[in-house]
């Protein structure tokens, strides 16, 4: 008896599996897959202390589509000294935040970022107001004349990713100081 549920659940999975080879449409109920990226809203971390690096960003949804305005204050260049620490937590079916999901935290942070940009780095810079793609980002105060979110597209960020809304913490650190930080809430939907 034993032997026949097992052979049962073997050509289950085998059923399934040859369903999805064969089918030309995506799984439903898969939990990961290619995505449409809806950024919700931006805000700084912590607005009340004093960073070196400010950015005063927000969502803007105008004439059916999405983009990200306001401005970005360096008082000290960013260049690849600093590192790129990101934090993600996932909210769950309650509307709770699980913290941490992801951590991931990278150095050179100018030359990463430019890279996880890739072929959107060009409409990244000019979206945030920034004169350059070059690093470093020199100080000064840049403000964004529209970033469209839809750029991601292009950039090498995943291709797929498991569905869900995130909060997105990205800070800038180096030698333990924190220089800067920004979340975003992004939803990971099905095309």
């Amino acid at each position: 008896m034993k032997y026949y549920i097992f052979v049962m659940f073997i050509q289950l999975i085998f059923s399934i599996s040859l369903g999805l080879a064969v089918s030309s449409k995506p799984f439903l109920s898969s939990l990961i897959g290619p995505y449409k990226l809806i950024v919700k809203q931006v805000y700084n971390c912590n607005p009340t202390q004093d960073n070196k690096i400010h950015h005063n960003l927000y969502v803007s949804h105008k004439e059916n589509s999405t983009v990200i305005l306001g401005n970005s204050t360096f008082e000290v260049p960013f260049d690849d000294t600093f590192f790129l620490e990101m934090y993600m937590a996932l909210k769950d079916t309650f509307g709770n935040w699980k913290e941490n999901v992801y951590m991931h935290k990278v150095s050179n942070a100018c030359s990463s970022l430019k890279k996880l940009v890739g072929n959107a780095a060009t409409p990244f810079i000019h979206g945030l107001g920034l004169k350059s793609a070059n690093c470093p980002v020199l100080p000064g105060i840049y403000i964004a004349n529209g970033l469209d979110p839809s750029i991601f597209e292009q950039s090498n960020m995943p291709k797929a990713f498991f569905y869900g809304t995130y909060k997105f913490h990205a800070q800038y650190s180096r030698k333990n100081e924190n220089f800067g930080c920004q979340v975003y809430i992004l939803e990971f939907k099905r095309p």
